[in-house]
């Protein structure tokens, strides 16, 4: 399989830079598979000339609506509920409504086009803990997240940012808000609509410690050569994307940053997050809460470096290798490593599956649990099929099995059942 630069198979990164009708020659396609442009991409591949396609074609403007359901079952819970800090819930579930587009304004016939990209989510539970918070506090009690995009957040806006292309499309700039997991640590994989849910297997294999999504932040990514590139980024640490305007004040006022680094090799610019190996170093900033008096992310800097490896070993086998290594009292391992493959086109060219199993170690050091992990070797494994039911729906079911859950006193194992469901236009 050899991908194109107007035909993802996966939702990529806001800083995919798509191929201008005008250009001979691939752009670089900086990130991983969630990006609004990339996502739109493929929610058109299933149709011939929808009026959607239209309305690119003619007006440079798209735009995509979904809705995004999960529910998670554990077989073997915590049982302890004497604890302040976690609970022994059995199951959970939540829904995303998401509403997304772009609009190329400027440049278009040059093949440095600028315009905007947007993102707009509601995210609710329907049960009294959130997919999110069941793997960490609700039941299962491990140390990391499973679903961690599907929790009770409300209304927020994920990215409304501005993207810039310069030097024929080799070199990306875009500023506002903005996602940083559409373009830090990306691969094929990543995404928690289509891949894996499992923190393990995402965006900074767990090691990572994220800031909240739709932040203030300016990053830039160049393609030095055919295959050398690299993507840098200074965000909002202390941002809320649930109160945006916010961000103004924590930016410049906190200055407490999220600043990441990323050097990458490629087999070809149209392949940048399918067949590629990089290294990122990442940093985050002791944060404060709102208000300025309790901890938000974490009470000290926290720092480390994550390395990822993929390709494309046949046309549909895409094995790879990730992992990090941390310090500080943020992120809730100190190591992970993690290793699997994607099989696309698996029964219908369409669908795709994932397996990958992990091995990670709890950071006792961090800020809610130091010293309260039972051990800190804790394991994951993984297997999801992506299965598309006519042009417009997607079902996922989903099977892990946690062994040794880090934060769990009460079993040594469990296995958690999952089921997806996707809506799109």
């Amino acid at each position: 399989m050899h991908f194109k630069p107007s035909q993802a198979l996966l939702s990529i990164s806001v800083f995919c830079i798509l191929s201008s009708v005008t250009m001979t020659h691939a752009s670089p396609r900086f990130g991983g598979p969630d990006s609004v442009e990339n996502t739109i991409e493929d929610n058109k591949k299933v149709q011939q000339k929808s009026w959607l396609e239209v309305l690119k074609e003619n007006h440079h403007f798209t735009f995509g609506l979904d809705y995004n359901v999960i529910g998670v079952y554990a077989t073997d819970p915590n049982q302890d509920n004497s604890s302040a800090f976690l609970g022994t819930e059995t199951s959970s579930a939540s829904g995303v409504a998401r509403f997304y587009g772009s609009w190329e304004i400027i440049g278009r016939q040059s093949g440095n086009a600028g315009g905007l990209s947007w993102k707009l989510e509601y995210r609710d539970a329907y049960t009294e803990t959130a997919p999110k918070w069941h793997g960490l506090y609700g039941g299962i009690n491990m140390a990391g997240m499973n679903g961690a995009a599907y929790n009770d957040q409300g209304g927020r806006l994920t990215l409304l940012h501005w993207k810039q292309k310069f030097n024929s499309g080799k070199t990306t700039v875009i500023a506002g808000w903005v996602d940083v997991t559409d373009y830090v640590d990306a691969y094929a994989l990543a995404s928690p609509w289509s891949g894996f849910t499992n923190l393990a297997f995402s965006t900074g294999a767990g090691s990572m410690a994220l800031p909240d999504d739709g932040i203030l932040s300016l990053a830039v990514g160049h393609l030095f050569t055919d295959n050398f590139y690299l993507i840098a980024s200074a965000s909002d640490g202390a941002g809320y994307s649930d109160d945006p305007l916010s961000g103004f004040d924590s930016l410049f006022n906190k200055h407490e940053l999220f600043t990441t680094l990323e050097l990458g090799f490629t087999a070809s610019a149209d392949r940048i997050y399918t067949d590629n190996v990089h290294v990122t170093a990442w940093h985050l900033d002791a944060t404060t809460q709102e208000d300025g008096t309790s901890y938000r992310h974490g009470t000290k800097d926290s720092k480390g470096l994550n390395f990822s490896a993929s390709y494309f070993a046949t046309p549909q086998i895409m094995p790879f290798i990730r992992g990090g290594f941390s310090k500080g009292d943020a992120s809730l391992t100190k190591a992970s490593v993690s290793a699997g493959l994607g099989y696309f086109g698996l029964g219908s060219a369409k669908n795709n599956l994932g397996v990958a199993v992990n091995w990670s170690q709890a950071n006792n050091k961090h800020v809610d649990f130091g010293g309260l992990f039972k051990d800190e070797n804790q394991y994951i494994m993984e297997l999801y099929y992506n299965i598309a039911l006519g042009k417009y729906f997607n079902i996922t079911p989903d099977i892990q099995y946690i062994k040794n859950p880090s934060l769990n006193f009460t079993e040594d194992s469990t296995w958690l059942l999952g089921l997806r469901l996707n809506a799109k236009i």
